[in-house]
């Protein structure tokens, strides 16, 4: 009998969640309405936020405790810039829109400015 229902517990299906986490797509806002635009990919999880740099061509991972992280907004700091993302909540019920910046924080300005578009994702 108990092996019975042993065999039966292993047999049922069992229901697993995995943890979520956002596929974010940036486009430079000077280049909308080029024909040719690069589109900036990034992952955003629980543990890692991730990146192509195409400069470098590799993939780039940066564990999330060495993320600035605060209400709407997060940003990867690296040696000679920072990438800030931010949700930006309009007043009328309009969806928020992200947009993400690349700050120059050795010479204290913006280079340039993207829109984001935001996707749910299960983390595989």
């Amino acid at each position: 009998m108990k092996l019975l229902i042993i065999f039966f517990i292993i047999l049922l299906p069992l229901n697993c969640y995995a943890d979520q986490g956002v596929n974010i797509s940036c486009v430079n806002m000077k280049s909308l309405l080029d024909k040719e635009y690069i589109i900036h990919r990034y992952k955003f999880d629980v543990t890692t936020f991730k990146y192509f740099d195409h400069d470098k061509n590799l993939f780039v991972e940066v564990p999330n405790k060495n993320l600035i992280i605060k209400k709407d907004f997060f940003a990867a700091r690296f040696p000679n810039y920072e990438l800030g993302f931010q949700i930006n909540e309009f007043d009328g019920g309009k969806d928020p829109i992200m947009s993400m910046s690349k700050y120059d924080y050795i010479n204290d300005k913006f280079l340039e400015h993207y829109l984001c578009d935001v996707k749910v994702s299960e983390i595989n």
